[in-house]
């Protein structure tokens, strides 16, 4: 199966890692799109939605420059209650975390130095 996730993360070995850890996955294939902080993930789900080709899961960083997670996330989710955001995050079990819950996100995947194990949780979401 193919399937879209955008990223949205202000540090860059996180994009490098997932991509990485996603094509060694021999079940499905994988493309990666890249925003830095929450107000470049806002533009570019827009993008990507209008353009017909909407991401099939957004993992979501809380703590990024610019714009936060919890703003971004309420952001897409006021124009697309239906968007599939998951927070992508060290920060479970915080305050922010049940801001950005509140916020619409569908739940969390912890960032996690074992990259197998959080390629295992982005399929099984995927394969909801």
């Amino acid at each position: 199966m193919e399937y879209s996730i955008l990223l949205v993360d202000d540090e860059e070995e996180i994009h490098n890692l997932l991509s990485l850890y996603l094509a060694m996955n021999k079940k499905h294939t994988f493309t990666v799109h890249s925003a830095r902080h929450g107000e470049a993930g806002v533009e570019l789900y827009s993008k990507l939605t209008n353009g017909g080709k909407k991401p099939d899961l957004m993992l979501m960083d809380l703590k990024m420059p610019v714009m936060n997670g919890v703003e971004a996330t309420r952001m897409i989710t006021d124009n697309d209650p239906a968007a599939n955001i998951y927070l992508f995050t060290a920060y479970a079990g915080t305050e922010v975390e049940r801001n950005a819950l509140d916020a619409g996100a569908k739940g969390t995947i912890c960032k996690s130095t074992d990259w197998t194990r959080t390629v295992e949780e982005i399929v099984n979401v995927l394969e909801l």
